[in-house]
């Protein structure tokens, strides 16, 4: 037997680094999944953390007794950035139900005001749509809501299938101990 051939045999019968080939195999596919468990995780964390400061700032609307201003909205926004760790954009609608508050279909919703922080102003041509409309609760006539919606950036934390994306989180709350939100003044 030549000596290659007998190198050949000696290498196919030996059983050392065995388990080498199947962890070279199986390591980029266990470092990709906990990478991507971290991923979808961190997106989730993100949504509810951003659902939980939108209720908040909500809460703190809702119980709110004078008019606020634009630097209240400011303030608000740099509390929504400390909760979420986020640059978020920050809109305050207030509604109320003009007509047809009956039908869910038909009602007819009114724009109080609505002041945002890098989202624009709501009028009342944006809940004319059944899209729109549907955000919104079943309320009586002349009732009022107030609409507080944000939005931001998630970037995932690796590339394993997801990608950065808007988060748009709103809320709706009735006013606690007032009939209505003031924007600068009540007239």
């Amino acid at each position: 037997m030549s000596g290659v051939s007998k190198f050949l045999k000696g290498f196919s019968n030996a059983e050392e680094g065995s388990q080498t080939i199947p962890f070279v195999v199986m390591m980029p596919l266990l470092v990709w999944s906990i990478m991507a468990m971290l991923t979808f995780t961190d997106a989730f964390r993100a949504r509810a953390m951003a659902t939980d400061a939108t209720a908040v700032i909500a809460d703190s609307l809702s119980r709110q007794t004078t008019p606020i201003y634009t630097a209240d909205l400011l303030g608000l926004k740099a509390v929504v950035r400390h909760l979420t760790g986020y640059d978020v954009a920050l809109r305050v609608t207030q509604l109320r139900c003009a007509r047809h508050c009956n039908d869910l279909d038909r009602r007819r919703l009114a724009v109080d005001f609505s002041q945002g922080i890098e989202l624009d102003p709501l009028r009342n041509r944006h809940f004319r749509s059944d899209e729109e409309r549907s955000r919104i609760p079943f309320m009586a006539r002349g009732d009022r809501l107030i609409l507080v919606e944000t939005s931001f950036m998630h970037e995932p934390l690796a590339k394993v299938g997801l990608d950065g994306r808007e988060v748009n989180v709103s809320h709706t709350t009735r006013m606690r101990f007032t009939p209505r939100l003031c924007w600068e003044t009540c007239n």
